[in-house]
């Protein structure tokens, strides 16, 4: 039994059918294991029910005679008695080799369920093991061994976790002002950007809002822009009803957005129309 150390504590728990006498052989096996024979503790499955100890057991070894009717209950007993680390071996016997592998499947689901992690189980079919459990089942074929082994950790203790020294991230950092050389910001414009724009240069047609003189100019900007001077006489309306305002203006009337006015008059736009509101 190579789950077995001589400093173990085991305990044995026996289905009610089984006879003590027919697990001798199991009991003799496991003591010249041991270094004392109070290390090994044989208890019926009424009797567990009973008992108080706590993990108290590195190793628990289970026989039913048959199918275990409450293996849940079961697995929370192990849990309980089971050192952390501890190895359990379960013995049940099943009517069939089909039922007997659905059965292991479902006791190996309940076992993890429960936190325990399944171990390759030596075979029963090694002479050693077969002599141990021979008297105890009728048909060793139908017997199905389960090793799993407890967590190494008892149920409800608590560890604190060590994320470790927060790693520097790769996000730019901006140092002080003092320790780095800043660009001078003058120097990042040259002198035609100082320059102020000509006032001539800022006209636009008075129609469009664009800089080039639409094709009917009549506001001065075609021959402004192409150097010849501005006609300074008084224009002159071909209809006559210019001055009476837009409702009466064409759509290409030179006076067109201005207010009425008086024949012959100037047209001069007050000071609150020339404030931006």
């Amino acid at each position: 039994m190579t789950f077995l150390e001589e400093n173990n504590n085991v305990l044995v728990i026996l289905d009610t059918d089984i006879s003590t006498d027919d697990t001798v052989d199991l009991i003799n096996a496991i003591k010249e294991h041991l270094k004392c024979a109070d290390q090994l503790t044989t208890v019926s499955t009424k009797e567990l029910e009973k008992s108080t100890n706590s993990s108290s057991y590195d190793v628990v070894i289970s026989l039913f005679k048959q199918s275990c009717t409450n293996p849940k209950i079961f697995v929370e007993r192990y849990l309980q008695m089971l050192k952390a680390g501890g190895t359990l071996v379960i013995y049940e016997s099943f009517q069939g080799k089909e039922y007997a592998q659905s059965a292991y499947n479902e006791r190996v689901s309940t076992l993890k369920l429960a936190g325990f992690k399944i171990k390759v189980p030596e075979s029963l079919h090694t002479k050693q093991l077969k002599d141990f459990v021979l008297k105890v089942y009728n048909n060793i074929d139908d017997v199905c061994e389960v090793v799993a082994e407890k967590p190494s950790f008892e149920i409800g203790s608590s560890v604190t976790l060590n994320f470790g020294e927060k790693k520097s991230s790769n996000v730019w950092k901006l140092d002080s002002a003092d320790d780095e050389e800043l660009i001078d910001e003058n120097d990042l414009l040259d002198e035609n950007d100082i320059l102020k724009p000509i006032t001539s240069s800022l006209r636009v047609c008075s129609t469009t809002g664009k800089r080039k003189a639409c094709k009917d100019c009549s506001c001065g900007l075609a021959e402004e822009l192409s150097g010849k001077a501005t006609s300074q006489e008084t224009a002159k309306s071909s209809c006559g009803n210019c001055y009476l305002g837009d409702a009466f203006r064409c759509a290409s009337c030179p006076y067109l957005g201005m207010p009425a006015f008086k024949p012959g008059e100037k047209v001069v736009l007050p000071e609150s129309q020339l404030k931006a509101p």
